[in-house]
C-alpha cells in the first residue's frame, strides 16, 4: 500500500516557476494585477499550439458543419464547466479548513481550473485517439526487432495527455528550456495520470513521458505530491471533461443528423427505463419550448422546436450533473474512507463520489453517441483514412530524419526539405537531447520524440496539405 500524503492547499496552489527558485510575491487580491495562476491562464490561450485545436477533431473529423464542435470548442466548453466548478467549491465550504484567505481562493481556484481546462487536449494528435492509435501502431510495426520495446514504451503507448505536459513544458518556448513556465500549481493539477509506468501504479496508462521525467518529479515535490498521487482539482478536470463528453458530443450527433431527439429519447428509455432525471428535463422543455412559442407569438416550425429542445437538454443535463457531481467531491473528499483514497492514489472519479447519483445516466449519455455518431459509417471512413495518412507520412518524415544527429547537418536533400518542416522549437530541443544522450537507445530516443512532436503537433487540414507535398517527393528519393 502506497503510503499517504497529507495535502497542503499552500503548496497545492504554489505560484513558483521553473525559472525561477523563489516563491512569487502573492499578488494582492484588491490589485489591478494578475496572479500568477491568471497569467498561466493567460499564456495558454494566447499560445499556438491552443489556436491550432481549432482544426482538430472532437468526434468528427474533418467537420465543415460551423456549428459543430472542435478540440478548440470543446476545451473552451471543458474550461468554462471547471471554472464554474471552481466557483461552487469556494462557496460551499470546501477549502474551510486550507488557512488561505477566501478572497485569494476565489481568485486563484477558479482560475486554476480553467487554465487546466483549456489546456487538457493540447497534446492530442490530428484525428482525436484514433491519432494516437495510428502513431502507437507505427512503432508496433517499426520497431527493429532487436530494439528493447521497454525502452520506447512512450512511443507503443503514445498518449495525447503525455504530450501536452510535454507541450508546456519543454517544446513551446519563446526562450531557456523551460516551455511556457506555468506555475508548479497548474502543471501538477494538469497532470490526468501522475505515473511514468502505468502497470506499477494500476492506472489505466502513463501519463508522463520518460523524457519530462524530472521535470515532473520537482514539480510534485514542490506542491507536496509524488508519482501516482493526483492533484485533488484534477478530479474536477475530470469530472467536468466526462460531462462535456456525454452531454455535448450527443447533442453534436443529433446536430451532424446522424440521430433525432427523438433517437435520444428513445435510447435513454430503452437503457435506462423510466427515469426520473430525465423526465424532469423533459418537463422542463417542454415549458421552456411553450415559453419560447409564446414570445415569437406564432408556433415555431418543428425543426426549430427540436434544435431548441436539443439545446435546453443539454443546457440543463449538464447543470444538474455538475452540480451534483461538485457536491459529492466535496463531500467526499473529507470523508475518513474516501480522504485515504486520494491521498494514496487510488481515486477516481465517481468510484471516490459514492452518493453521485447519475453515473448510468452518463453512461447511457456516451453509449448514445457511440452508437450514433462514433459508429457511423461516414465517421469511421473518414478516421480510417485519416489513420493511414498519419502512417504515410510518418514513413516519409522518418526517412528524412533517422540519418540525422544532433547537429542536424547532413547533404541530403530530402532530409535537408524534412527538418525545414519540423519547428524551430522541436529541433532545438531534439538537438540538446540528442547531444546529452549515451547510449544509442538514448539517441534513438530522441529520433522518435522529434517524429512524434511533430505529428502530433499537426492539424488536420495540415496534415493533408503537407501529406499531398512530400508524397512525390518520397517517391521520387525512394526509387
Amino acid at each position: 500500500m502506497s503510503d499517504q500524503v497529507i495535502f497542503n492547499w499552500e503548496k497545492l496552489l504554489s505560484s513558483k516557476r521553473r525559472s525561477k527558485d523563489e516563491e512569487k510575491e502573492i499578488t494582492d487580491i484588491w490589485s489591478c494585477d494578475r496572479t500568477e495562476i491568471e497569467r498561466d491562464y493567460d499564456r495558454i490561450v494566447f499560445s499556438a499550439p491552443t489556436r491550432r485545436l481549432a482544426n482538430k477533431t472532437q468526434v468528427f473529423p474533418m467537420e465543415e458543419h460551423d456549428s459543430i464542435r472542435t478540440r478548440l470548442t470543446h476545451s473552451n466548453e471543458v474550461s468554462n464547466l471547471a471554472r464554474g466548478a471552481g466557483v461552487t467549491l469556494c462557496c460551499n465550504g470546501f477549502f474551510k479548513n486550507s488557512n488561505i484567505d477566501r478572497d485569494r481562493l476565489i481568485r486563484d481556484i477558479p482560475a486554476l481550473l480553467a487554465t487546466i481546462g483549456i489546456v487538457h487536449d493540447m497534446g492530442n494528435p490530428p484525428f482525436g485517439h484514433q491519432g494516437e492509435k495510428a502513431i502507437q501502431d507505427w512503432f508496433s510495426n517499426h520497431l527493429e526487432k532487436n530494439e528493447n520495446k521497454n525502452n520506447f514504451q512512450d512511443f507503443l503507448n503514445f498518449d495525447g495527455n503525455a504530450q501536452t505536459l510535454r507541450l508546456v513544458t519543454s517544446l513551446h518556448s519563446a526562450d531557456g528550456h523551460f516551455g511556457m513556465d506555468l506555475t508548479t500549481a497548474t502543471l501538477s493539477a494538469m497532470v490526468k495520470y501522475p505515473v511514468f509506468n502505468a502497470e506499477k501504479h494500476g492506472f489505466s496508462k502513463g501519463g508522463v513521458f520518460i523524457s519530462e521525467k524530472k521535470i515532473f518529479e520537482e514539480v510534485w515535490k514542490k506542491t507536496g505530491l509524488r508519482e501516482g498521487i493526483r492533484h485533488p482539482l484534477c478530479y474536477i478536470l475530470e469530472i467536468c471533461d466526462d460531462i462535456a463528453y456525454a452531454t455535448i458530443d450527443a447533442e453534436d450527433t443529433i446536430k451532424k443528423g446522424y440521430a433525432s431527439y427523438s433517437d435520444l429519447k428513445n435510447w435513454l428509455k430503452e437503457e435506462l427505463g423510466d427515469n426520473d432525471f430525465f423526465n424532469e428535463i423533459y418537463d422542463k422543455i417542454l415549458e421552456a419550448v411553450g415559453k419560447f412559442k409564446h414570445r415569437h407569438e406564432k408556433d415555431i416550425t418543428s425543426e426549430v422546436q427540436k434544435e431548441v429542445s436539443v439545446e435546453i437538454f443539454r443546457s440543463i443535463t449538464i447543470n444538474k450533473l455538475l452540480a451534483c457531481a461538485t457536491d459529492c467531491f466535496a463531500e467526499d473528499f473529507y470523508s475518513e474512507k474516501h480522504k485515504l483514497w486520494f491521498s494514496r492514489g487510488e481515486g477516481i472519479p465517481y468510484e471516490i463520489c459514492k452518493n453521485f447519483k447519475y453515473k448510468k445516466e452518463i453512461k447511457a449519455l456516451k453509449n448514445f453517441t457511440k452508437n450514433y455518431g462514433f459508429n457511423n459509417t461516414s465517421v469511421l471512413k473518414l478516421e480510417l483514412q485519416g489513420r493511414n495518412r498519419i502512417h504515410e507520412l510518418m514513413d516519409h518524415v522518418w526517412l528524412g530524419i533517422k540519418n540525422t544527429d544532433e547537429e542536424l547537418k547532413t547533404d541530403n536533400h530530402y532530409e535537408k526539405y524534412i527538418l525545414s518542416k519540423i519547428s524551430v522549437n522541436y529541433l532545438r530541443e531534439f538537438k540538446r537531447k540528442h547531444k546529452t544522450a549515451i547510449k544509442p537507445e538514448d539517441k534513438l530516443y530522441a529520433k522518435y520524440q522529434l517524429l512524434t512532436d511533430y505529428i502530433s503537433g499537426m492539424t488536420e487540414s495540415y496534415l493533408e496539405r503537407t501529406y499531398s507535398e512530400i508524397l512525390p517527393l518520397y517517391q521520387s528519393f525512394i526509387k
